[in-house]
């Protein structure tokens, strides 16, 4: 039988050993990083085994949940208390995903960078030039990047929030004022990264931009000792980032709730 508690700044050692080496974790410990324990819409909870060894750990941000979990223990407990707290999205490891038996999954294939980039370096992108950004990355990814209004202005403030504490980052091309590619990391810690909203100008596809942008960013975070990590959505994002020196960390399955 699993217990669960909600967790606080005291737990703050287990967490991290817990989030270590992880793409998800790193997602977690930049919440944790930029929001603290005592918000309304950030809640997170540990899970203890009978001899009270820490075995994962839940985040729940307004409606998304994070899951840490060993996938061969104790799924039809985790499964009752994600039912009982509700959520929109999950995200969690693919083989706990199995376990846990949700209808609706989508899995996708998560990569760490262990390439090498010595060429030009794209630059960062000044404030200006994020609304442009940001309509480059929602014509690329819809379903991640909601080309609404509303979407736009909740990305901006939790980004900016998080650049003010160096907790994200965005870099890009510009071509004649034109804000031709660029990459993003959504969240950050001192030890890695997660990259993401990476799209490149339809005119500029297969001119290297988008190679030369997310290297760039991959190569800034590898000089700082940060892993880099990125979620590749389709097939050919699989393709373009085998072939530019990312290598396949893990898969990562997304759960449509209720």
């Amino acid at each position: 039988m699993l217990r669960i508690r909600l967790a606080d700044i005291s737990d703050r050692e287990v967490i991290e050993t817990l989030c270590e080496n992880n793409l998800l974790g790193t997602k977690i410990l930049c919440q944790i990083n930029g929001y603290g324990f005592e918000r309304d819409f950030l809640f997170l909870w540990l899970c203890f085994d009978s001899n009270e060894n820490p075995l994962g750990i839940i985040s729940k941000f307004e409606d998304s949940v994070t899951l840490i979990y060993p996938y061969d223990n104790g799924a039809e407990d985790i499964k009752a208390f994600l039912d009982m707290v509700g959520f929109v999205s999950l995200c969690c490891n693919a083989e706990t995903a199995l376990n846990l038996g949700y209808d609706r999954v989508l899995t996708k294939k998560a990569y760490v960078y262990v390439g090498e980039y010595g060429g030009e370096a794209a630059s960062d992108l000044a404030e200006d030039y994020y609304r442009e950004a940001y309509n480059l990355i929602s014509e690329n990814i819809p379903d991640s990047f909601s080309e609404s209004e509303e979407a736009y202005f909740s990305f901006l403030s939790d980004f900016m929030f998080r650049r003010r504490r160096g907790l994200a980052r965005i870099k890009g091309i510009i071509c004649e004022k034109r804000v031709m590619s660029c990459a993003l990391t959504s969240a950050e810690t001192d030890k890695a990264a997660v990259i993401s909203g990476v799209a490149c100008e339809a005119s500029g596809r297969k001119t290297g931009l988008g190679k030369k942008t997310v290297l760039s960013l991959a190569e800034e975070l590898k000089s700082e000792n940060k892993t880099a990590y990125v979620i590749a959505l389709n097939e050919k994002a699989e393709g373009f980032y085998e072939h530019i020196g990312f290598e396949l960390r893990e898969r990562i399955s997304f759960i449509e709730g209720k």
